[in-house]
């Protein structure tokens, strides 16, 4: 690496858009960027040269990990980027601010290494994140909140849960005609013990109820929708241990359950045991059986006794005996009975109010859910069988049956989606998941078509009363709309800018108070900065001086009276130079407020040229068409008093040219006026090329001007085309051989036919053409300006040439030096028909106007294209470039104009607009172009690059040798 590439090197990176530090191995500051020197408030003088911790001490207390030193010793160790972690850096400019803003920096370093693989450089790299930080400890604090809201979520869900399971009634969820067990909860399945019931329909789960009273009332509930209640229903159970049925008593209630449709699709089952209570009260009512028999034979007894008074007398004291043993056995059972009265009341009330008290548990945890401002359904079992369904979630799928279906079934469209994988995940990882605007393509309504939504929802676990997961909570929020109009916005947005870019001309819009807010494409190219740069200094940078003041004036009065803004000013461009606009602005108003302004700065430098140069014309043609007139109106005064004939005759000759050049000058004018029109008459036929060439000059001879015509060359052709006219443009070239070679002595002329195309030259030994002047000859009413003299003329003769040649499909250019002399050309094709000798190879192709051939090694066309091109050749070649570019795979073109004769302008605009973005769709990406040394071939080559569509880049050069070493490095 040469020291002048090093120094080319530091110096580019003293302008990179970002903060940067370049070292070398000794750790030694070889330059800074901008940006860096900034930020560190220090001059980079002040840092280049020396010790990079002379500068920026290292900070012991760190630990060793956070630390450059360290870092910089990992790159020379490993030969590898490192880089620390992010770091807080108050500044001095923050110091000085009173650090209320911390600073956030990420470290990296990075090696350079030579072609000898040998450690050069070390680069430096500092970027500030503190954005990012921020951004993240927002996200974490929001997700902790949203964690914590979750958890809290969780925990009020368990209880719910946990109430319901808690609920001293037996509870069961009976679904469809035949019972199925759908859910039990812990309670009612102790009644059953060691049966699987759960799933399985009510007589194959308890065979035993086949005949029992209680069937038919479900089926009624089932059939009319009334709930049923009953106390104290006798139901033989078959007891586990023995298989012996067991009266078993309830309480029992049936409440139905409806679809979304209204129609019953289940039974509420709410039982409590009230056995225990139903025994007691038997016990007391046998107990007070035995005391009325005892009673009875008491009475019997005593009408024994009266009967045998001596047997009573003699057994007296045993009978009263007898009779003290039975009060005490009859309070005793007295006793009993109200004892036994109590626990049964106490107990009833118990269970009422539990049942009451669950009833409302249950009333508000189904209202919590059917209430929820979001939708919420339950999925339970591991098929995930939709349990309950609140109706914002049911209003997801308006006219689809949900609950009682697996979601596989009800909503089959979820299979293929990622919603299945975290369901299963959240289900047998105990993982609550949470997701934000996911995209699920769901239908509305069964068998209707797939539609792109989008939601935000959150997957927990449900767990049974010993806490194993047997279900699902889901809690869904459609955010479809949120997104979909964010993206329109969003596209709205960007079709709008690209619309802005799109226009031919600078857009802006700006603020109520008139503050610059956008800028398109075309206000950046033209003044050479970026949007912000020019948003950040606004228009007063580039508006000329003089204009200024105007302009302020009316954008505050518009601004003020909501009014439109037009004004007239000069801008300042890229190239220094400043350039007529018509600045435009309405103001766009929603209710009744100004929400900002959309306006436009429309290029008028070429009107308010043309209209200078219009005024110039309109002098020169009053001035040029006043003169002739002049001289006629005198020589017809001096021949009024003219005696003698010779100077009658002298008068009239005089008159009589002046009278031919008012003509010709009105006869410019009728055909500027005709080719404006388009009402131009050609009067196509065959002719001898060279007799009329003859004709012209042998014309020009009679005249009997100071030149010498010379007709140095004129070969024989035949030519199809309107003569008059082809005269008119060759006399044109003479005039203005003769006319713009005042001391030259000799104007020399050549006809012939080169390549299917006769060229005809007329060269003069004259004052010579600027080349600022040369691409605008050809323009309506141009005239070359030349302090040293005034030549006459309206500026139409080449114009109107121009035109003529374009219609015979021919063009024209000019070689022109200053102080030497020009040679005007201008080309005709003979034939359209021929492509000449071709020759066609697999990597090569060459006809008579380009050669194409494929340089493998840099896998690149290098393409010659030589002599006189139109747009019929400059097609052919540049499609059968097309062809090679796809066969071979190219993706850059060296491309030769050294040997191009002439102009191409018709072609030019072709090539920029089509050519150049079928060769990029293909994949092209750069172009080398050597310029041809014809002057008017290289106007051809830049309108050309000018008019491109697309992002090719294209370099122009002079040299093949400086073009070939640009095109190999790209």
């Amino acid at each position: 690496m040469s020291t002048k590439y090093s120094k080319d090197l530091l110096s580019a990176f003293e302008t990179l858009p970002g903060m940067y530090l370049v070292l070398s191995t000794e750790f030694v500051i070889l330059t800074a960027s901008a940006i860096y020197c900034k930020s560190v408030s220090k001059q980079r003088e002040q840092i280049v040269g020396r010790y990079i911790f002379d500068v920026f001490p290292i900070r012991e207390e760190e630990p060793l990990e956070q630390r450059v030193d360290y870092s910089l010793s990992q790159v020379i160790t490993t030969r590898a980027s490192h880089s620390l972690p992010i770091i807080r850096f108050d500044g001095p400019e923050n110091e000085k601010e009173g650090g209320s803003d911390a600073c956030f920096w990420q470290t990296s370093n990075h090696p350079v290494f030579n072609e000898d693989g040998e450690l050069y450089y070390i680069i430096h790299q500092v970027e500030e994140v503190g954005a990012r930080v921020i951004a993240e400890n927002r996200l974490t604090h929001g997700l902790v909140v949203q964690t914590d809201l979750a958890a809290k979520s969780a925990q009020l869900t368990k209880r719910l849960e946990k109430l319901v399971s808690e609920i001293p009634a037996r509870m069961a969820t009976l679904s469809g005609p035949e019972f199925v067990y759908e859910y039990v909860n812990s309670r009612y399945s102790t009644v059953f013990a060691g049966r699987e019931i759960l799933g399985k329909p009510l007589l194959e789960a308890l065979p035993e109820l086949k005949s029992h009273p209680i069937l038919n009332r479900l089926k009624n509930v089932y059939a009319t929708g009334i709930t049923y209640e009953e106390n104290e229903v006798c139901i033989p159970l078959i007891r586990e241990k023995d298989g012996l049925l067991i009266d078993t008593y309830f309480n029992v209630v049936y409440q139905p359950r409806y679809d979304e449709n209204g129609d019953v699709n289940g039974i509420f089952s709410f039982a409590y045991d009230v056995t225990e209570l139903v025994n007691a009260r038997k016990i007391r009512e046998e107990n007070e059986s035995e005391l009325l028999k005892v009673n009875n034979q008491l009475l019997f007894a005593n009408e024994e006794i009266q009967a045998v008074n001596e047997e009573l007398n003699a057994s007296n004291e045993e009978l009263v005996e007898s009779n003290e043993e039975l009060l005490e056995t009859k309070a005793n059972l007295e006793n009993l009975n109200l004892t036994l009265d109590e626990k049964v009341s106490s107990k009833t009330t118990a269970l009422l109010a539990a049942r009451e008290e669950s009833e409302k548990q249950r009333e508000r945890l189904y209202r919590f859910f059917m209430q929820a401002p979001t939708g919420i359904c339950i999925l339970d079992g591991e098929n995930f069988i939709f349990e309950l369904v609140n109706p914002h979630y049911q209003a997801l799928f308006p006219s689809r049956k949900l609950v009682g279906k697996p979601l596989a079934i009800a909503l089959p469209e979820l299979m293929e989606t990622e919603v299945m994988e975290i369901l299963n995940r959240v289900y047998t990882a105990n993982e609550p998941f949470e997701g934000h605007e996911m995209l699920i393509p769901l239908s509305r309504i069964d068998g209707g078509p797939l539609e792109d939504r989008y939601f935000n929802f959150i997957c927990q676990p449900r767990h049974d009363a010993e806490g194993l997961i047997d279900g699902l909570l889901v809690f869904v929020f459609e955010v479809t709309e949120v997104v979909t109009t964010r993206a329109k916005n969003v596209q709205r947005e960007e079709q709008f800018k690209f619309l802005l870019n799109a226009m031919p001309q600078q857009v802006w819009t700006a603020k109520p108070d008139g503050q610059l807010q956008y800028v398109n494409d075309i206000v950046c190219n033209d003044f050479g900065k970026t949007m912000e740069d020019v948003i950040g200094t606004g228009w007063q940078a580039f508006i000329h001086p003089e204009d200024l003041p105007n302009c302020l004036e009316i954008w505050m009065e518009s601004i003020s009276s909501g009014t439109e803004y037009m004004v007239e000013f000069r801008l300042r461009f890229a190239d220094g130079n400043y350039r007529w606009h018509l600045g435009r602005a309405l103001p766009l108003i929603e209710q009744g407020q100004i929400r900002l302004w959309v306006g436009t700065n429309t290029n008028i430098e070429v009107q308010k040229t043309n209209e200078k140069r219009k005024d110039e014309f309109l002098s020169i043609a009053s001035h040029e068409l006043k003169t002739p007139l002049t001289s006629i109106k005198a020589f017809n005064q001096l021949m009024v008093r003219a005696k003698d004939s010779a100077v009658m005759e002298s008068y009239v000759n005089k008159s009589s040219g002046n009278i031919l050049r008012l003509e010709k000058l009105i006869d410019d004018l009728l055909d500027v006026t005709k080719i404006t029109a388009g009402k131009m008459q050609y009067d196509m036929e065959v002719f001898h090329f060279d007799e009329m060439v003859s004709d012209v000059v042998d014309s020009f001879k009679l005249l009997g001007l100071n030149h010498k015509i010379v007709l140095q060359q004129n070969q024989k052709s035949i030519f199809l085309g309107d003569r008059f006219r082809l005269e008119q443009v060759l006399n044109n070239f003479l005039s203005n051989a003769v006319k713009y070679s005042p001391d030259g002595k000799k104007v020399i002329v050549h006809s012939k036919v080169e390549k299917e195309n006769l060229i005809v030259s007329v060269q003069d030994f004259g004052i010579g053409i600027a080349k600022a002047d040369l691409s605008r000859l050809f323009e309506r009413y141009y005239r070359v300006n030349n302090a040293a003299m005034r030549f006459e003329g309206l500026g139409l003769g080449l114009f109107i040439a121009s035109e003529i040649l374009k219609r015979h499909q021919g063009n024209f250019w000019i070689d022109s030096v200053e102080g030497v002399g020009s040679t005007f050309y201008f080309r005709l094709p003979l034939s359209t028909e021929s492509w000449g000798n071709v020759t066609e190879k697999n990597k090569f192709y060459q006809d008579e106007t380009v050669l194409i051939d494929f340089n493998a090694e840099h896998n690149r066309l290098d393409v010659d294209w030589v002599g006189h091109q139109n747009m019929e050749t400059v097609k052919r070649g540049c499609l059968k470039i097309l062809e090679m570019i796809l066969r071979f795979k190219v993706v850059k073109i060296l491309n030769n104009n050294k040997k191009v004769l002439g102009s191409w302008s018709d072609a030019s605009e072709w090539v920029g607009t089509v050519f150049f973005p079928m060769m990029e769709k293909k994949g092209v990406h750069s172009v080398a172009w050597v310029y041809s040394p014809n002057a008017f071939s290289q106007l051809s080559a830049k309108k050309s690059v000018d008019v491109a569509m697309g992002t090719i880049k294209t370099q122009f050069f002079t040299s093949v040798s400086e073009a070939e070493n640009w095109i190999n490095s790209r």
